[in-house]
Order: structure tokens, then C-alpha cells, then sequence
């Protein structure tokens, strides 16, 4: 019996053990379940808030602090087209160019949204990036592209590269769909202003004066426009006439008052002491019009009386982010270190620790010509320092530029476009470093870089191809010759595209395929000078020793890079070169 009792205890216990393990399941599991909900709720809190900090950095005009708080919006829930869309709309407020990788970011997860396309488009002009623009443009489908915010945004590109043919085209599109559009017809008069024929100038004038009545709000903006098109065509009685109407108006600004005064120092030879005594009492009265003119004092060389005048400011407007940064600026071009550091320890430039900060003036300290690897070595200490702050890379890189530091600069810029390649300013500075120094490969080494990071973009894979072909030149058809393939397939009827293709095709020992391409370009795209080595090449491969002699003369005076110039010499080559038989693999890429 006792045996038997035993049993009953050990099988009742067993169960209890079973039930709890079920019960602890049950709690992991719903524990699990209420904390991936909660998880994505604190994710959501996360970034809202993190967009709240950003808004409210940017009403301070604290550009570098609200990039960062959006960045921390933009990783808390990742892919998020609405939160693309803010954080897009914000750094444009303060001319961040990582807002186009956003916008891109949001036209490819809403592919059919005109208003989305169109706010690309608009934003690769807003930072003059003309050839992301068309990269948009051509992206678009053909249904997207013929709806109103399209057909606006592809006007404002006609506009801004002068394209005036297409731009009515696309303004008489536009009067269709919008007859009674004021905008419109303000747009439409303003390019008119610059056409050709004088009547249509007049036409566009009188229509302009119309608007500017009709509409007193408008009389302002036309006034000014009327004022920047006769300091173009360097009519000055127009332009103090079109001033005298600006400066009347309630609603003119600083900026207004500086136009005036440039035309009293540049035109007028007035003393400048004269002319600063009108604006300085006028400057200090927000935080925006003080910077404005402490700026319009370092481009007239005047940083002694730009340091003199900002020290007489209340101190709510100098500790203000606007005024810091022209501060910081004004002793850099003094070369006030000390005050420079403590400016720039303030935030002057951006958010950096001060042992970062420390570091990188530690560098300037043991500069010295017989020793040049303390200073490498200490800076490389310095960019160390920095982590992962992007802030701090900023400033490191401003103050290797004030310090007229190459190779400080050039490896602060590839810190910044390995680690955040959303900051296409640092591949733009360093592409435009190498193709001063004519340094072809390191050129391809950012295209490769920007490829990588967002293969979306055409102009990258394009300019990685060409690079790519002229340094590494043979008739093998590979991945360089395959994506000059792609993109002429894509957008045949684009010349750039058109004839990185056709070069292909001619390294590929192609050369009536390539002519038969070539052939298809208008005259003025066969004249456009960048064009002329590969060209040049093109007509060797094929025989056209006439058109050789055209690319030739074409292309006298005009600088290119060696491997470019080069071309001209093998097209010569391959003028008398016996053609070989196509390999296997050409055959296949041309089947």
C-alpha cells in the first residue's frame, strides 16, 4: 500500500510539472506575442519623436543636429514612404542634398505616384544635380510622365538647362490641361522674356507688366525678376528702376537692400563706408538677415568690419546656429585659431566631441614640413576619434579645407562617403578633386563607390562604364560593355547613353554597329565637345577617316583626361588596322 500511495504521489507530481511547463510556455509565447507589437509601437514612438527633434532643429535653423535626428527617424522604421516623404521635405529645408536618395527611395516603393516623381525631379534641380534629373525623367513610366505634376517638373528642367524648344512644347501641353493657371502664364512669360525674337520679348514683357497689376502679390516677384534680367543684359537704368519698385514695396528684404548696394559699390563707385552705415542698423534685426550680411561682408573682403560688427549683436542673435556658423567663418578667414575652436566647440560647424576637436588642432600643433607623418598620423587619430559621427566628420573636413590640407581633406571625404553614402556631396568633391588632378582611376574608385550604394542611379552605372572602358580598353565583351548595353536599350534615343554604347560596340571590334547608332545622333549631339574622343574612336574602328578629321578639329583646346585624349591617337590606329574576325563572345553579345 505504501509502495502503491508512493506511485500516486510521483504520477500526481508529474503532472503538475507538465502543467507548469505548459502554463510557462504559454506565458513565453504570449509574452513573445505582446512584445513584437510593443516593440514596433516603441519603434514608431521612436521616430516621431526623432521627427519632432528634427522639426524643432530646423526652426532653429540647426541643420546639422536636425540631419542627425532624422537619420535616427529614418532607422527607427526603415522603408516607411510617409516617413521618407518628411524626412525628405525637411532636409530640404535646409539644403541637405541626401533629400534625392529619399525621394528616389520613395518613387521606387510608389512607383505610379506622379507627385512623387515630380518632387525628385525637382529636388535633384534644387541641388543643380541636371543629370539625376534626367535620370528621373526617363524613369518615369510613360502614363506617370503625362500627368500635370510631371509635365511641370519636366518644364522645370527645360527651364533650368535652357531647353526652350521643349519647354513651350511642354507649356502649351500645360495651357491645355490648365487654361486659366496664372502661375503658368507668369512661367511662360518669364521664358519668353529671354527668347530670341525681339517681339516675343516685347509680347512677354507687356504680359508680365499685365500680371504685376493684376496681381499686387505678384508685382513683387516680377519686379525682382525684371531687376535680374537687366543686370544679365547689364542694362543698368532698368535695373535702379526696377529697385526703386522693389524697395517701395512693404514686403522688401535685406537681400533687396544688399542687390542695391552692390549696384552702388560695383556701378555707382560709391565709398563703402557709406554704403555699410545704410545697412548695418538695418542687418541686425533677425538672426537669418545677420548672417546674410555678415556673408555679403566676407565677399567684399571686409571680415575686419564683419568681426566688428557681429561682437556689437545682442548675444540672442550671435548664439543663434545661423550666426555661430558666419562667426566661425569670419575667424577662420582671420585666422583666429583659438577663437575658431571655441566657436566650433559651441557648435558653430556642427556637433564634435572636444577630445575629437582636440585632436585635430593637436594635428595643426606638430604640422611641421620635416616631419609630415605627425600631422598624417594625428589626424588619422582625429577621424578616429569621430566614430560613427557624421557631425564631426563635417567639421574635420572644414577645417582641413580652412587649413589648405589635400590629403587630410581627400581621406576625411573618403571617410564620409564609405560610411554614409547618402552624402553624395563627398563623392561630388572628391570626383571633381580627381578629374583636376586627372586622376582617372581614382575617379571610377567613386563611381564605384556611388554604384554600389544605389544602383538605381543611371548616371552612376554610366559613368562607372565609361571609366571603366577607357582604362581598362580590350574587345572582350564584359560587364562594362553589358551595362552600356542595358542603358542605351533602355533610353535609345539619349545620346550619352547612345554613345557609350556605340563605344562599346567599337572596343568590341563592332564598327558598323556602332556607326549605325552614331548615325542616329543629330548634328549638334555629334558636335557636343566632351563627345569628341569617343567619337573619335568610333570612326578609327569604322573606317571614316573623314569624320575622324572632324572630331579632331573639334576637339582642339578643350581639356580632357589622358586616357581620353589617348583615344585620338588609337583612332588613328585603327584607321589602318586589318579587321579581325569576332571572337565567340562578341558574337553572342551582338546576337
Amino acid at each position: 500500500m505504501l509502495l502503491l500511495q508512493s506511485k500516486k504521489a510521483a504520477k500526481g507530481r508529474k503532472w503538475r510539472r507538465r502543467l507548469l511547463w505548459v502554463i510557462l510556455a504559454a506565458m513565453i509565447a504570449g509574452g513573445w506575442l505582446a512584445f513584437e507589437p510593443l516593440r514596433e509601437r516603441y519603434h514608431h514612438w521612436k521616430q516621431q519623436r526623432a521627427l519632432q527633434q528634427a522639426k524643432a532643429f530646423i526652426e532653429k535653423r540647426d541643420a546639422p543636429n536636425a540631419q542627425l535626428a532624422l537619420e535616427v527617424a529614418l532607422q527607427a522604421v526603415p522603408g516607411n514612404a510617409d516617413t521618407l516623404r518628411v524626412a525628405a521635405d525637411m532636409l530640404e529645408q535646409v539644403g541637405a542634398a541626401q533629400a534625392m536618395r529619399l525621394r528616389r527611395a520613395v518613387v521606387q516603393i510608389q512607383p505610379d505616384s506622379a507627385d512623387d516623381a515630380a518632387k525628385l525631379v525637382l529636388s535633384c534641380l534644387r541641388f543643380r544635380d541636371f543629370n539625376a534629373a534626367k535620370d528621373a525623367l526617363s524613369a518615369t513610366s510613360p502614363k506617370v510622365s503625362r500627368e500635370v505634376p510631371m509635365l511641370q517638373a519636366a518644364l522645370a528642367y527645360a527651364l533650368s538647362t535652357d531647353d526652350r524648344p521643349m519647354a513651350d512644347i511642354l507649356f502649351k501641353e500645360l495651357k491645355a490641361k490648365s487654361p486659366n493657371d496664372e502661375k503658368l502664364r507668369h512661367a511662360h512669360a518669364l521664358l519668353l522674356l529671354r527668347h530670341p525674337q525681339e517681339a516675343q520679348r516685347k509680347a512677354a514683357r507687356a504680359d508680365l507688366e499685365a500680371l504685376a497689376k493684376s496681381d499686387p502679390k505678384l508685382a513683387l516677384e516680377i519686379n525682382r525678376e525684371f531687376l535680374g534680367f537687366a543686370l544679365q543684359q547689364k542694362d543698368y537704368p532698368e535695373a535702379r528702376a526696377r529697385l526703386k519698385a522693389i524697395l517701395a514695396d512693404p514686403a522688401t528684404t535685406l537681400n533687396d537692400r544688399l542687390q542695391q548696394a552692390n549696384l552702388d559699390l560695383l556701378i555707382d563707385k560709391q565709398p563703402f563706408e557709406g554704403v555699410y552705415a545704410q545697412l548695418a542698423p538695418l542687418a541686425g534685426r533677425n538672426a537669418q538677415d545677420a548672417a546674410d550680411f555678415v556673408q555679403w561682408l566676407m565677399v567684399q573682403n571686409r571680415f575686419t568690419e564683419a568681426a566688428a560688427w557681429l561682437a556689437g549683436l545682442p548675444e540672442t542673435i550671435r548664439a543663434t546656429p545661423a550666426v555661430l556658423s558666419v562667426r566661425a567663418e569670419v575667424a577662420a578667414q582671420q585666422k583666429e585659431w583659438d577663437r575658431l575652436q571655441s566657436l566650433l566647440e559651441a557648435g558653430a560647424w556642427g556637433p564634435i566631441s572636444k577630445d575629437t576637436l582636440k585632436l585635430a588642432y593637436a594635428a595643426k600643433t606638430v604640422d611641421s614640413p620635416n616631419k609630415p607623418s605627425l600631422r598624417h598620423d594625428t589626424w588619422d587619430m582625429a577621424l578616429a576619434s569621430a566614430g560613427s559621427s557624421l557631425g564631426s566628420y563635417r567639421v574635420l573636413q572644414r577645417l582641413a579645407a580652412v587649413w589648405q590640407w589635400d590629403d587630410e581633406s581627400e581621406r576625411t571625404l573618403w571617410t564620409i562617403a564609405r560610411a554614409y553614402p547618402d552624402q553624395t556631396w563627398a563623392h561630388q568633391a572628391l570626383f571633381n578633386l580627381y578629374r583636376r588632378k586627372k586622376n582617372t582611376a581614382a575617379m571610377r574608385e567613386v563611381m564605384e563607390t556611388l554604384r554600389q550604394s544605389d544602383g538605381s542611379v543611371l548616371r552612376y552605372q554610366h559613368d562607372w562604364a565609361l571609366l571603366t572602358l577607357i582604362l581598362d580598353p580590350n574587345s572582350n565583351w564584359n560587364q562594362a560593355k553589358e551595362t552600356m548595353k542595358g542603358l542605351y536599350e533602355n533610353s535609345p534615343t539619349d545620346a550619352t547613353y547612345a554613345t557609350g554604347y556605340a563605344f562599346a560596340l567599337a572596343q568590341a571590334g563592332r564598327g558598323s554597329d556602332a556607326m549605325a547608332i552614331v548615325d542616329k545622333l543629330t548634328a549638334d549631339e555629334r558636335n557636343y565637345a566632351p563627345r569628341q574622343p569617343y567619337l573619335a574612336f568610333i570612326y578609327g574602328v569604322a573606317k571614316r577617316s573623314e569624320d575622324l578629321d572632324h572630331t579632331v578639329k573639334a576637339g582642339q583646346g578643350v581639356t580632357y583626361l589622358p586616357e581620353e585624349s589617348y583615344l585620338f591617337v588609337r583612332a588613328k590606329e585603327e584607321l589602318t588596322r586589318k579587321p579581325a574576325k569576332p571572337k565567340a563572345s562578341e558574337a553572342k553579345a551582338k546576337s
